[in-house]
């Protein structure tokens, strides 16, 4: 099982894009417009960044966790003027001497899913909708074992 979630880690470990709305190659559509679609965390395309993060000398035992974040973006037009734009967080750890000396855990940890209503818009990008915490930790010690739920602005000017 490690190794197969290791192996699936390493899939996406590329980051890639695609367009959710358009699929055709259309006149105007530069590198420039593509780049500040990317940056954008409501426009219309699907992505899937990851973040790595590596800590040292945690706890009494000095421990070493590192994490990659899966964290897909996923947009929905609702009407022509309003669009939902989904987030997930899914956390895959591999933690040692953590929870004690010469211990290891390896799995998921707890995901976090974020949910945008945005209207569209040009100059000013906002957008407002739940967050929710899911306890999806494969290990006891890898998540909180509770549910949680509140809410989630962003506001952006590009």
């Amino acid at each position: 099982m490690k190794h197969f979630l290791l192996t699936l880690v390493f899939l996406f470990s590329i980051h890639f894009s695609i367009h959710a709305q358009e699929t055709n190659e259309k006149p105007g559509n530069s590198a420039q417009e593509l780049a500040d679609k990317l940056a954008n965390p409501v426009a219309s395309l699907i992505s899937v960044p990851l973040q790595n993060n590596l800590n040292y000398g945690i706890g009494p035992y000095n421990g070493v966790k590192y994490t990659i974040n899966i964290q897909p973006v996923i947009p929905f037009k609702l009407s022509d003027n309003l669009n939902l734009i989904t987030r997930y967080i899914l956390p895959v750890v591999d933690q040692r001497n953590i929870t004690g000396l010469n211990t290891h855990e390896f799995g998921l940890s707890d995901a976090t899913v974020t949910a945008f209503f945005a209207p569209k818009s040009k100059k000013l990008i906002y957008g407002i909708g739940p967050a929710f915490l899911v306890p999806t930790a494969t290990e006891k010690f890898l998540g909180t074992e509770k549910f949680g739920v509140g809410p989630s602005v962003l506001v952006m000017h590009q």
